[in-house]
């Protein structure tokens, strides 16, 4: 068993190097925060969660291949990673159902009724046409569902068929619905993190994946085998996302506040006070284009936190939605701002508009 136990263990840490290139590719949302198992006593060897990296060095440090590499290479839980579902502009690559079994003294909830739940479900799904994967994510009755997209749709969208598909929970005799990533979207908010599958934190377990092919004489795939068959997942494209409700992202645009959403009658007042009405028509115009952009509002009033909640706490008063109030200014189909000006590719015309500019 030890024999068998390290083979597995050296399949997953020869294959690092493509299973990285895989995931950074498919299944990363963003790569400025990821999450993080480290052991917390040495004593002991309990484990701790953090988001990474350290907040000192955010902007600075990212996910990438080399890091994922080192996930699938470990071979203690200490540098196990997650990543998050959602990314900053509020779209995800792919759905998780987590059916949860922690303590296996639990007589409430078993194995077998986790896995009947969850062979429910991925049966579901490939009825309606996708290439779910099945994983057998602790070795004691913890199992996830993981759905791929061939591009990031809308978060929001994507949570709301992850909800629906897992409905009919307690037909399926669970007492309770298993976690769904990503969860609710919030702009303001990193989001949930779920552990890349690989060695599990905490137990000398390695990710088996669910063998649906015809007539298999072995439930699980292991090892080699496992991971040929998480590579040759099939993400589902546009159409088919979009025959089960699931929408393609909105494209940004990015206004400035004081002056096109704030009237700005007063001028500046400083960074916390905001005491005009909007522009006439703000409230309306804004929640037209929400049908089919993302709204976000950048400011310099946005570079401290102080500023970005009484601008929250203003547009809430006014009955204004937005997807975003950005802390830094965020990549967008177009920027609306009051003191701007339009290059065109002609700088002589640029000079002039300057010089007329608010005269």
């Amino acid at each position: 068993m030890a024999d068998y136990a390290e083979r597995i263990a050296k399949e997953w840490h020869q294959r690092a190097g493509e299973l990285a290139s895989w995931v950074l590719a498919r299944m990363v949302n963003r790569t400025d925060v990821w999450g993080r198992y480290v052991r917390k006593r040495s004593d002991t060897g309990e484990m701790g969660v953090v988001t990474a990296p350290f907040r000192d060095e955010r902007g600075k440090v990212f996910l990438d291949e080399d890091s994922l590499k080192k996930h699938f290479k470990v071979r203690t839980g200490s540098g196990v990673l997650g990543l998050h579902s959602t990314s900053a502009d509020l779209t995800s690559r792919w759905l998780a159902v987590d059916i949860d079994l922690h303590d296996p003294d639990d007589v409430s909830i078993t194995e077998e009724m986790n896995f009947s739940a969850a062979a429910g479900w991925w049966q579901a799904l490939v009825e309606m046409g996708f290439d779910p994967l099945l994983f057998d994510s602790n070795g004691i009755g913890g199992f996830h569902i993981l759905v791929l997209f061939d591009q990031p749709f809308s978060t929001a969208s994507v949570q709301d068929f992850g909800k629906r598909l897992v409905a009919d929970f307690q037909r399926r005799g669970l007492n309770q619905a298993p976690e769904i990533f990503p969860g609710t979207p919030r702009w303001d908010h990193y989001g949930d993190w779920l552990r890349l599958f690989g060695r599990h934190y905490s137990r000398p377990h390695y990710t088996r994946v669910w063998n649906d092919e015809p007539y298999a004489d072995r439930p699980w795939l292991e090892g080699n085998e496992a991971i040929d068959r998480i590579l040759a997942n099939r993400p589902a494209d546009m159409a088919l996302a979009a025959r089960h409700g699931i929408e393609e992202r909105r494209r940004t645009i990015c206004l400035d506040f004081d002056g096109v959403l704030h009237s700005y009658r007063s001028g500046w007042c400083g960074i916390e006070i905001i005491p005009d009405p909007p522009i006439h028509g703000t409230k309306e115009a804004v929640a037209r284009l929400r049908k089919s952009y993302r709204i976000a509002v950048y400011s310099s009033r946005c570079c401290k936190p102080e500023g970005r909640e009484a601008i929250a706490a203003w547009l809430a008063k006014h009955g204004i939605e937005v997807d975003e109030i950005c802390e830094h200014k965020p990549p967008a189909l177009v920027y609306i701002d009051d003191r701007a000006i339009c290059f065109r590719g002609d700088w002589d015309q640029v000079l002039v508009d300057v010089s007329r500019f608010r005269r």
